[in-house]
């Protein structure tokens, strides 16, 4: 039985180490988003267009006529926010509020508990 050289064993744990350091934070940051943490999330990146007076100068009124200010309004449209914030990556409009990947995974884990 051939014995592995220990730079061949350091090399096999620096990867495994490199792997785990970029692959654990990933992990650890997707788990469940609370009501309270989604509201939040909507108030830095949503409400300032999707408000019953959006506070962007671009908008007189929220687009589509979408509102996303309380929880029933992120809960009846959870399949929209999923498919525009996290599929399409089309919301934030331009991402003018620098929403994360990170924020993303976030909301597929909300929009996926939302009955």
């Amino acid at each position: 039985m051939k014995l592995s050289s220990p730079l061949t064993v350091f090399t096999r744990g620096r990867r495994l180490l490199l792997f785990a350091g970029i692959i654990l934070p990933v992990a650890a940051s997707t788990g469940p988003l609370t009501d309270a943490d989604a509201l939040a999330l909507a108030r830095k990146h949503c409400v300032m267009c999707h408000a019953v007076k959006p506070t962007h100068p671009a908008f007189a009124e929220a687009p589509n006529h979408v509102t996303l200010e309380t929880l029933a309004d992120l809960k009846k449209h959870a399949k929209a926010i999923y498919v525009q914030t996290v599929q399409n990556k089309a919301m934030p409009l331009g991402n003018q509020t620098g929403m994360t990947d990170d924020e993303r995974a976030k909301l597929i884990q909300y929009a996926s508990g939302v009955k």
